[in-house]
């Protein structure tokens, strides 16, 4: 499906970034549909998803993987700033902050997104802060705005982005000692699906040998890897964790660190090129990509689990009560059963 928001914004990269000009576009998952040609400038890329930036990569672009870090940027530096904005707002507040700051005085900041994105009350925001016209257009439910800077930065007034770049403590019944950070799905919580795909780990693992090798797919904060490691059966000798996203993988790996666990995290698109077997695979995967259910996306997840999965390993997958993750499990795998459906999550595992 056509991201208009997406296809304005790249025909104002196209129109508006040549050589001689220090631009930044910043994109999360809104480009998952392929990113365009664009021609050889000064533009960097910079996106918090590691496969839009494997994808950067290949044709060329000057690329930043990161979580959208503009701590080498500094202020008043850039000629020009992208951005179609992304779901959430403690990051659209940060990157709006980031605009303000590291944009040259009459620097022009583009924007593009939906109405239900909320991008006409963040076009009115940052224009006040800018000291600029709002140059509002709407195109059917797509709003865009190019806003030029004429207001120095001043932290006092910068739009609330809940420190997006700190880290803090996440409440856990179960004593657990994690941090998060916004960027990340349901970052401030345990997730529901999660705590009830480790309540079935014991019992689902009773009478197995305590693995060699744990597999983490697509780990988020890394909640799965620290709380399977509090279960005997479950505390796996070696522990990898993979994420697409920057945050997660930042996070996943302070907290190894703070729990004492010895383990490596991987940037990778769930699991695609990792040369891993293991005996005990966790999976708590995103079904959506993008703004909507995406069904090839579990597909994805099962089809590598698959390859990544020992020939006696055991993976355990926990998704949403609709998703008909048996289905599509089964050409796939020897063995699927249902452990638990509690009419919100199941968990099912999975073995060859």
């Amino acid at each position: 499906m056509s991201d208009h928001a997406l296809d304005w914004m790249v025909n104002t990269l196209q129109a508006n970034v040549a050589y001689g000009k220090s631009c930044v576009w910043c994109t999360d998952e809104n480009a998952l549909n392929g990113l365009p040609q664009l021609a050889q400038s000064d533009l960097q890329l910079m996106t918090n998803r590691w496969d839009i930036a494997e994808q950067a990569k290949a044709r060329n672009l000057q690329v930043q993987f990161s979580d959208f870090d503009f701590s080498q940027h500094n202020d008043c530096s850039l000629d020009g700033f992208f951005y179609r904005v992304s779901k959430e707002k403690p990051l659209v507040h940060h990157l709006l902050n980031q605009a303000w700051r590291c944009l040259k005085p009459s620097g022009e900041l583009w924007l593009s997104g939906f109405k239900n994105d909320g991008t006409k009350t963040y076009i009115e925001k940052i224009a006040k802060l800018l000291g600029c016209d709002k140059n509002i257009k709407k195109n059917g439910q797509v709003y865009t705005a190019q806003l030029i800077k004429h207001s120095p930065f001043d932290a006092q007034l910068q739009l609330d982005s809940s420190d997006y770049t700190l880290t803090r403590p996440i409440a856990s019944d179960s004593g657990l000692t994690l941090i998060s950070k916004p960027g990340l799905f349901g970052w401030n919580k345990i997730d529901a699906g999660s705590a009830l795909l480790i309540a079935q780990l014991e019992q689902a693992l009773s009478n197995r040998p305590v693995p060699q090798t744990g597999l983490d797919l697509g780990c988020g904060y890394g909640f799965l890897t620290i709380a399977a490691n509090k279960i005997p059966s479950a505390a796996a000798k070696n522990w990898i964790l993979t994420d697409n996203n920057a945050a997660a993988l930042h996070i996943a790996a302070a907290n190894l660190q703070l729990n004492g666990i010895e383990g490596r995290v991987i940037g990778a698109d769930a699991g695609s090129g990792l040369a891993v077997k293991a005996d005990l695979l966790l999976c708590n995967p995103p079904f959506h990509q993008g703004f909507s259910v995406d069904g090839d996306l579990t597909d994805k997840f099962l089809a590598n689990a698959s390859r990544l999965l020992a020939p006696d390993g055991l993976a355990l997958f926990v998704v949403n009560q609709f998703i008909p993750l048996e289905r599509k499990a089964a050409p796939l795998y020897k063995q699927v059963k249902t452990l638990v459906d509690n009419g919100s999550f199941k968990v099912i595992s999975l073995s060859h």
